[in-house]
């Protein structure tokens, strides 16, 4: 089985209802190449977690668009590695994520 995905699982680009997820490749693909990532989704309230989408294991930096949250929900998202021989240990962000618009935005100037 390969090993674990390495962290730390990134969490960017954060809306009240999507988020791009970024991690690494595994140092050991267990001597099979990584046939894909399997990515999944666990909000805090019902603590189930809900595969969110699978990225190819040949991609040299892996991401994930997650879309489909819901606003003010917390999430935790997780990472697998998938060849052949099995699955990885999973890639577990460390701390919940809120699906909320970033605040601060600034409004385009007035022109006078």
């Amino acid at each position: 089985k390969p090993g674990m995905p390495q962290g730390p699982l990134e969490v960017t680009d954060v809306t009240k209802t999507s988020a791009k997820l970024k991690w690494k490749k595994p140092e050991d693909d267990g001597g099979c190449p990584i046939k894909e990532y399997e990515v999944e989704k666990m909000d805090v309230a019902t603590g189930k977690w809900v595969r969110v989408g699978r990225v190819p294991g040949d991609r040299p930096f892996p991401e994930l668009d997650v879309t489909g949250l819901t606003p003010g929900a917390e999430y935790k998202f997780r990472v697998t590695a998938v060849n052949d021989e099995g699955d990885s240990e999973p890639l577990i962000t460390e701390k919940a994520t809120i699906a909320k618009n970033p605040y601060g935005k600034l409004r385009p100037p007035l022109l006078i």
